[in-house]
C-alpha cells in the first residue's frame, strides 16, 4: 500500500497565523486526497481532468480579449498544468462540425498560440507535488516558448519564493482551486499584493448550485433514514459575494458572471463519486462524517434517480452532474486605470439621446 506523508511546514508568523484563523477546511486531508490519484494512477487522474480542462478553454477564451502582454504570469493553483496543457495542444475539429463550430474551433487555435507569445515566464503553483509534476515530461510542455516554473507552496500560506515578492507579476490567473481555501478574503488580498499596479487577476471556483442533485439525493436521503443531516458535499462561495469580496481585496474594474457545466451520463451516485475522488475534490470539511451507511448511499441513489434523472430512448436512466462555474476578473488598482468623469461633469443631455 502506498502512503503520502505529511509534509512539514516550517514555524513561522504565516503558519502561526493559519492555526489561529477560523479553518473550514481540512487542508492535510485536502492535499491527501488531490496527490493519491495522481501517484497511484496517473492515467485515471488524466481521464478525469475533463471538468478542469474545459474550464482551462474557457479561461483561454477570455484571455484572447485581454491584448496586452503579460511578460510574467502565476498560475496559482495549477494542479497539473492544465492551462499551459490547452494552450499549447491544438483542439481538434470535431468530424461533425458545422460551418459556425469549424471557426470557433479555428480561432480558439490561432488564440492560443497569440496567448503562448505574451507570456514569457509561466510560474505554476500548487500544493500537491505529485499532481504538479504528474505532466511535467509530456510532449506539451516543449511546445511552450516561454519558461516554466513549477513551485510546491501552500496556496494559502504566501512565504515561497514564488508568492512572497510583491509588485511581481504581470497576471494571476486561477482555475478551479480557491475554492478550498480557508480565509478566501485573505488570499485575494495576498494575491492583489503580488501583482503589479494595473495588473490582472483571472479566476474561476465553484459557485454555490454546483452538485445541487447530489447534495438534495444526500440530504433527502440522510433525513429519512437517520432523522438529521451531516456535512457530506463543501460550503461553496454564492456568485453575489464575489464582487465584495474582491472590492475587499482592493481590485477594480471588474468582470463576473457565471456558468453551469453539466456532465451527463453517470449510471448511478456511486459514479459520481468516483469521479470527483478521482479529481480530488471530495468532501474535506473538518466537522465531516467519515462514514456514509449503506441504506443511506442506496435511497440517495434512488432519489437522485427519481428527482434529477434523464431517461434515454430506450428507457435507460442516467444521472447528471451540474457544475456551477463562477468566472471572475479583477484589476489591481494604479493611477494608469481610466476613472470614471466626476459626477455632474456630463456634456450630453440623456433626454436627447434617449
Amino acid at each position: 500500500m502506498f502512503r503520502l506523508a505529511r509534509r512539514k511546514l516550517a514555524t513561522s508568523a504565516d503558519t502561526i497565523a493559519k492555526q489561529q484563523q477560523f479553518n473550514v477546511f481540512d487542508r492535510s486531508a485536502k492535499l491527501l486526497q488531490r496527490s493519491r490519484t495522481p501517484l497511484l494512477n496517473p492515467e485515471l487522474s488524466r481521464k478525469k481532468e475533463y471538468l478542469r480542462d474545459e474550464v482551462a478553454l474557457k479561461t483561454i477564451e477570455r484571455l484572447a480579449f485581454i491584448t496586452r502582454d503579460f511578460t510574467n504570469v502565476l498560475d496559482f493553483g495549477s494542479h497539473s498544468g492544465n492551462l499551459l496543457k490547452n494552450l499549447c495542444v491544438e483542439t481538434e475539429i470535431p468530424p461533425d462540425a458545422d460551418y459556425a463550430e469549424t471557426e470557433i474551433t479555428k480561432q480558439l487555435n490561432n488564440d492560443k498560440k497569440i496567448i503562448c507569445s505574451k507570456i514569457k515566464e509561466l510560474t505554476m503553483v500548487d500544493s500537491s507535488r505529485e499532481l504538479l509534476y504528474r505532466d511535467a515530461e509530456e510532449s506539451f510542455n516543449s511546445v511552450f516558448p516561454g519558461k516554466v516554473i513549477r513551485s510546491v507552496a501552500d496556496e494559502e500560506i504566501f512565504s515561497h519564493e514564488s508568492l512572497s515578492k510583491p509588485e511581481h507579476y504581470d497576471a494571476v490567473i486561477s482555475n478551479l482551486s480557491l475554492h478550498w481555501i480557508n480565509d478566501l478574503p485573505s488570499t485575494l488580498a495576498n494575491i492583489n499584493r503580488i501583482l503589479k499596479p494595473d495588473g490582472l487577476f483571472m479566476g474561476t471556483l465553484f459557485g454555490g448550485d454546483t452538485l445541487y442533485e447530489l447534495r438534495t439525493s444526500l440530504q433527502l436521503a440522510e433525513m429519512e433514514r437517520m432523522g438529521g443531516m451531516s456535512p457530506r458535499v463543501s460550503p461553496l462561495v454564492n456568485l453575489n459575494d464575489i464582487g465584495s469580496l474582491l472590492n475587499r481585496a482592493g481590485f477594480s474594474m471588474l468582470t463576473i458572471d457565471a456558468e453551469d457545466i453539466i456532465v451527463g451520463g453517470f449510471p448511478d451516485i456511486v459514479s459520481v463519486m468516483d469521479d470527483l475522488q478521482a479529481m480530488g475534490e471530495q468532501n474535506s470539511v473538518l466537522s465531516r462524517s467519515g462514514y456514509l451507511p449503506r441504506d443511506v448511499l442506496l435511497a440517495a441513489n434512488e432519489i437522485y434517480k427519481t428527482m434529477h434523472g434523464e431517461k434515454d430512448d430506450n428507457g435507460v436512466v442516467t444521472l447528471p452532474a451540474t457544475f456551477n462555474i463562477i468566472f471572475m476578473i479583477g484589476w489591481k488598482k494604479s493611477e494608469n486605470q481610466p476613472k470614471p468623469l466626476a459626477r455632474g461633469s456630463g456634456q450630453v443631455n440623456l433626454k436627447d439621446v434617449l
